[in-house]
């Protein structure tokens, strides 16, 4: 679907917490195609103004976070939406979405190797029952 200005929109899943690597590969493209200045704001450290800046800088940074921040709560699931909906910076929500849940997913990652790895080492002794082995 294309919009009046050129920008091509495509619905994504809404997030709900599981698919945080698909949606924010999703999110960050769009954020790219709506326009540099856009993602810009996501990677600086941008600081929210206590009234709307007038002087055209600081007015196109606040158009930029505003869009940011729409693009990003409008893909998410109500229980996810309240999480963020107090969050004034797309750099805020950014952060807070990856710490919560892309580092929980490197988190299980690392466990399941380590899993693994136990697994695959797991060996009966050969002065060992099989009693005690599965004790242990």
């Amino acid at each position: 679907m294309r919009s009046e200005k050129g920008v091509y929109s495509i619905i994504t899943p809404l997030f709900s917490g599981t698919n945080i690597l698909f949606w924010k590969v999703i999110r960050r493209e769009y954020l790219q195609a709506i326009g540099a200045d856009v993602w810009g704001i996501v990677e600086s450290r941008y600081q929210y103004p206590t009234t709307i800046p007038v002087d055209t800088v600081g007015k196109k940074q606040y158009e930029a976070n505003e869009k940011d921040i729409n693009v990003i709560l409008e893909s998410m699931a109500e229980s996810e939406f309240m999480k963020f909906m107090q969050l004034n910076t797309t750099k805020g929500m950014w952060d807070k979405l990856i710490q919560n849940y892309e580092g929980h997913i490197k988190v299980k990652g690392t466990k399941l190797q380590t899993f693994r790895i136990q697994y695959e080492t797991l060996r009966i002794h050969g002065d060992e029952s099989i009693a005690s082995f599965f004790l242990e």
